[in-house]
């Protein structure tokens, strides 16, 4: 890809929007605009991950949800030094559905501003994941 591609965190959302769960399940493409962008996408794995790609690269445990700090180098699962958080819920029946009322196996809460896109399983939805800028990060 020949130089920086530059976007707004609304569109990078629309633009992952609708993958199907799998790896990778961003191209290589998608994560170097994240990287030039300084956008990092959140997503859901498995039973128990929380995954952090593009400007951070990382992943923690959050086996039936839970809360992961971290800060700009990553990840820290539930020790509480960092001062970013985000809440993974699992299979929450009453904060994560879809617009059909199907629950969303992950879903995320969180304080810092971000943008939202859809991943799905066999045409079932399996997570609403994140995108948000490493610049609204607290330290």
């Amino acid at each position: 890809m020949k130089g920086k591609v530059q976007m707004d965190i609304k569109n990078f959302a629309k633009m992952i929007d609708g993958k199907e769960y799998g790896y990778p399940m961003f191209s290589k493409k998608e994560l170097q605009i994240a990287k030039d962008n300084g956008f990092v996408i959140v997503s859901g794995a498995s039973d128990d991950l929380m995954e952090f790609e593009g400007t951070i690269q990382d992943e923690q445990g959050c086996y039936d949800g839970g809360m992961i700090y971290f800060d700009r180098q990553g990840a820290f699962g539930s020790d509480g030094y960092a001062t970013n958080r985000i809440e993974a819920l699992w299979c929450d029946d009453k904060e994560s559905k879809d617009d059909s009322g199907n629950i969303i196996t992950w879903t995320y809460k969180t304080d810092i501003p971000h943008e939202t896109f859809m991943v799905y399983e066999d045409g079932e939805p399996y997570c609403r994941g994140i995108v948000f800028s490493i610049a609204d990060l607290k330290e």
